[in-house]
């Protein structure tokens, strides 16, 4: 190696140490805080038919609360952390350092002599000891001295965690707009709740056969993915009902106007609304209207408000 190749290389070191330079480490801090952990361990999804301590569904539009029920096992911690505390090196702090280090190392090594005599080591440190350390470091091109306003910290290790408390916490909250699925025995639809988290089901409309229901199944999966499934069975005679009904409106989607009895057709929609399928009675009402021409129409109207007044 050449002697300029040498003379550039360790001038590049040098100026490489002045551009970096070395942290001025102050004294190491430790910090105690509080850390709170809170994990779900079991989700279930509670579907509660309106109505006290109901067991059986007895009526053909039932309502559902539906909640969601979660623990959390909540873990608290006692945290200790070494925190290391240094100034970091800036070059340009040396241009009003370096001289201000060779007075204070001056001063400190002129007051540490004074302290011995004539006043025997009563001088305080900060005007001996810590002023020869300072005024040391001053001088010295690749450290800055101490700063406590620009110190900056950073974690030593890994922080010790112990375990102070630990219990388990409940919530309950409504699942609003919240999407599940309906079986009434094989026949199965998606429904979803409303604002309140509450669930109307038409059982007349989930019916899909020719056998009388006997069973109702809400189902979702929760967060974990496992399936959560509530059975509500149905009374005998509300099973009966049902398929009743069901066959009483399909014998008028194939039947002709023309053909239509006026008076049978009222009968049925009072039966119907006397067994509590209000909401059907007024869709087959309206499929009624809809076949009859217009003088029809309006006989059925005027047999219908009679039955209704009487």
């Amino acid at each position: 190696m050449s002697l300029n190749t040498l003379v550039k290389a360790t001038a590049g070191g040098v100026l490489l140490a002045v551009l970096t330079g070395c942290a001025n480490h102050l004294p190491a801090e430790t910090v105690n805080s509080m850390d709170i952990d809170r994990e779900s361990v079991r989700q279930d999804y509670v579907f509660q038919a309106q109505g006290v301590n109901q067991i059986f569904i007895d009526q053909p539009s039932p309502s559902f609360s539906v909640t969601d029920h979660e623990s959390f096992r909540v873990t608290t911690y006692s945290v200790n952390k070494t925190l290391e505390v240094y100034t970091p090196y800036q070059p340009l702090r040396e241009l009003y350092e370096f001289p201000s280090g060779i007075l204070m190392t001056t001063g400190g090594v002129v007051f540490s002599i004074v302290d011995v005599v004539p006043f025997f080591g009563m001088l305080p440190d900060v005007m001996t000891k810590d002023l020869l350390a300072n005024g040391v470091t001053g001088i010295n091109p690749f450290m800055n001295m101490e700063s406590h306003a620009r110190s900056e910290k950073k974690v030593l290790g890994i922080p010790e965690r112990e375990v102070i408390d630990q219990k388990v916490e409940k919530s309950e909250s409504p699942l609003r707009q919240f999407k599940l699925t309906a079986a009434l025995d094989a026949s199965i639809a998606s429904l979803e709740t409303d604002e309140r988290g509450l669930l109307s089901v038409d059982l007349l409309s989930l019916m899909d056969g020719n056998t009388a229901p006997r069973m109702l199944t809400l189902s979702a999966a929760n967060a974990s993915g496992e399936q959560v499934n509530h059975e509500f069975p149905l009374t005998r005679q509300l099973s009966v009902r049902l398929m009743q009904a069901k066959n009483l409106i399909d014998k008028y989607q194939q039947i002709d106007g023309d053909k239509l009895k006026l008076p049978e057709a009222i009968e049925d929609l009072s039966t119907l609304s006397r067994w509590g399928f209000e909401h059907n009675v007024r869709s087959l009402e309206q499929q009624i209207r809809e076949k009859l021409d217009n003088e029809r129409r309006i006989a059925f109207d005027s047999q219908l408000i009679q039955a209704l007044a009487g």
